[in-house]
Formats: structure tokens, C-alpha cells, sequence
């Protein structure tokens, strides 16, 4: 009689200052049972990346029930090409939640138009891209 115990697999991973290591460990048949045991370690490395991103104007001064009214920011990425719609231009509330996010149009400076606006929409506005975020910057609405 031969007892097996089910495959299972493990992975580890461990984040360092020049990539991610990542350790697999693999075992099928239970050793005792004249099974095997493997176990093999995979070393994955790439570029760290460091994303800036910059509001154009701060603060954006619009009047208010007019158009055109747009605010807009600069991505800049060290590895990779920047994918517009991984960016987000959302209102910053108090607590420091994102509400009313938008998917910036252009491919740099990336613009979020506000249409004719409306007193509710004065505020802070941040532009964000994974997870990196920008400082918030101040939509003015004037008479």
C-alpha cells in the first residue's frame, strides 16, 4: 500500500535593494513512502522604479459656472512608459480620502477638465499613479 500526501508548493518572497528574491519550494509523494522532496530557489531581479509627479499650475484658478476650467500634471517614470489610464486626478477630502476620480486625458501633461464648474468642486485635487500620489494642489473658484 502506497500513501501519497498531495502536492503543495510554497513561495516566499523577499523585497531588497536591488529586486525581489523569490524561494520555491515544491514536494509531491511523502519521503517516507519512497516519494521525493525538490526544492528549488528562483531569483527574480529588475529595475526599481521611481515615479515624480508634479502639478503644472498651483493653484488652478477657474471662475465659477464657466468653462473652460483644467488642471493637469506631470508623470515622469524611470522604468517603463507611463500608462494614462493607471493614472487617477481625484478630490482630496479632509480626512484624506479620494472621492470623483478621473482618468486624466492627453499623454502628458495629463489634464482632467472640470467643464462649467461649481462651487462644490473647489478644493484639493491629487493625481495619482500606483502608488505614488502627488502633493495636493488648490482649485480656486472665483466670481
Amino acid at each position: 500500500v502506497v500513501s501519497t500526501q498531495s502536492t503543495k508548493a510554497v513561495v516566499s518572497t523577499q523585497s531588497t535593494g536591488s529586486g525581489i528574491n523569490a524561494e520555491y519550494e515544491s514536494s509531491g509523494i511523502n519521503a517516507e513512502y519512497g516519494g521525493t522532496f525538490d526544492t528549488a530557489e528562483i531569483k527574480i531581479s529588475g529595475e526599481e522604479n521611481d515615479v515624480t509627479i508634479t502639478a503644472v499650475e498651483n493653484p488652478v484658478t477657474c471662475t465659477i459656472n464657466k468653462k473652460p476650467c483644467a488642471m493637469s500634471f506631470n508623470i515622469e517614470s524611470l522604468a517603463g512608459k507611463i500608462n494614462r489610464n493607471d493614472a487617477r486626478i481625484c478630490k482630496l477630502n479632509d480626512d484624506g480620502s479620494l472621492e470623483d476620480c478621473t482618468i486624466p486625458k492627453g499623454t502628458g501633461p495629463y489634464k482632467r477638465g472640470f467643464g462649467k464648474t461649481k462651487a462644490s468642486q473647489a478644493g484639493q485635487y491629487v493625481c495619482t499613479y500606483g502608488d505614488y500620489q502627488s502633493d495636493p494642489v488648490t482649485l480656486e473658484l472665483v466670481q
